[in-house]
């Protein structure tokens, strides 16, 4: 064996990073193996760059996939607003935006990798990029961890190197999950977890964009706009979110189209789902009825275009006019009443078929993995081999969008590292 350590921690995402850190202050000697070629790649790509790394909202119904009991205890054994506490300590201002959300003050997502990569220098903690964790296997007194020094992305043609052999006495599994492979996502922690003994749930995408049907989507490509959009199959409502909502030419995204694609892809799977979004959300339906047909009074003579003009944005009144069969032209009163009423329906229940989600290319997080049942919920200690911790992705366990996933990821990594150092 060429090295010996106390903990291994297979990935430096969010979750490896912090339980590295955790560890390394507990005393014990920690190794990271990363294989991507710079640590923390995936946090430089969230919140638009921006790391929406938490939110002053959490709670047990933000997630899926993990009971409401497991995350309870969990919250009980790291409260969440300790994770500032954590970032504080190492050096990290933060502030507060919509919704709850919170970011670096820098708004730079780069700063959240630097500050933890910084605190793992100054304790000497060795970080071994381009260099993957092939398999992780019991042996006395602790695990052999064998990795493999792999190419970077950009080297299509690039050789794996000759494989070298780590012992630790506990391993930290924080290897992420399949979304975003363009930038290093993988499968590979699932596999390593399923040769340990682990149950490895489904995995599907999660917080993406969604595909959808609708003539008109082509025109609106690029538009945002505040909505609230329910998703319904077989005329029941299933999900509501509120919030941003981005058309594009294969269907919808921004938040509220993110946190509905959970269940929009159970949905799909019983049978046909549709959206229907309310692009007045401030309004009630008889106070929008009332605001049109004033404004049809008002601008009875001149072209439906004027009517139009700082009523919403102009291209979506233009796709909902035409759908009407309202010439965007010709003077307002041609339009009609019966037409104008159908407008106020279009505006506050715009359908669109849904024809799934985009894939893992594109999503935030993946659903399904590691079964919570299966980890302590205090330490995220295995319940099934002694010595082994996971964390971040390869748990069942996603959240909403707007900084829950990472918060889970930060404080599975915290308390595992912790529990990781004890001897």
């Amino acid at each position: 064996m060429t090295d010996n350590f106390d903990v291994i921690v297979v990935g430096a995402g969010a979750s490896g990073l912090a339980a590295a850190v955790e560890a390394s202050r507990a005393g014990a000697s920690v190794l990271v193996l990363e294989k991507n070629h710079v640590p923390g790649r995936k946090i430089l790509s969230t919140g638009a760059g921006k790391c929406n790394l938490s939110n002053t909202r959490v709670t047990p119904a933000a997630y899926h996939g993990a009971s409401a009991a497991f995350l309870r205890k969990v919250f009980a054994a790291l409260p969440p607003e300790q994770i500032l506490s954590f970032f504080e300590g190492i050096g990290l201002l933060w502030t507060e935006g919509e919704a709850g959300k919170l970011f670096p003050r820098s708004m730079k997502a780069q700063d959240v990798v630097n500050v933890l990569l910084n605190e793992l220098s100054s304790l000497a903690v060795p970080l071994r990029t381009l260099t993957e964790a092939v398999s992780v296997e019991r042996a006395a007194g602790g695990f052999v961890v064998e990795a493999q020094r792999v190419p970077p992305q950009w080297e299509k043609k690039g050789r794996r190197g000759e494989r070298e052999a780590f012992r630790a006495t506990r391993v930290v599994l924080a290897a992420g999950g399949p979304c975003y492979p363009q930038i290093g996502g993988t499968s590979g922690g699932y596999e390593l977890l399923r040769r340990l003994g682990h149950t490895v749930t489904p995995l599907s995408p999660s917080l993406a964009p969604l595909k959808a049907r609708c003539e008109y989507l082509k025109e609106l490509d690029g538009i945002r706009l505040q909505a609230a959009v329910t998703l319904l199959a077989e005329g029941r409502k299933l999900a509501r979110s509120e919030g941003e909502l981005l058309f594009t030419a294969y269907g919808v995204s921004g938040p509220v189209a993110l946190d509905l694609s959970r269940a929009a892809l159970a949905a799909l799977k019983k049978g046909p789902a549709a959206l229907e979004a309310d692009l007045f959300p401030d309004y009630g339906a008889r106070e929008l009825y009332s605001l049109l047909h004033g404004r049809a009074e008002a601008f009875a003579q001149r072209p439906f275009s004027h009517f139009a003009c700082g009523l919403h944005n102009w291209k979506v009144l233009k796709a909902c006019a035409a759908r009407c069969g309202i010439d965007w032209q010709a003077p307002v009163f041609r339009a009609g009443e019966a037409k104008m009423e159908e407008l106020g329906l279009l505006l506050k229940a715009f359908p669109m078929e849904l024809a799934g989600t985009l894939g893992f290319e594109d999503a935030m997080v993946a659903a399904g993995g590691c079964p919570v049942s299966e980890v302590d919920p205090a330490t995220f200690a295995s319940r099934r081999v002694e010595g082994l911790f996971v964390t971040g992705e390869l748990l069942d366990a996603d959240g909403d969008s707007g900084g829950f996933n990472l918060h889970l990821a930060w404080t599975s990594g915290i308390l595992a590292g912790r529990a990781a150092a004890r001897k």
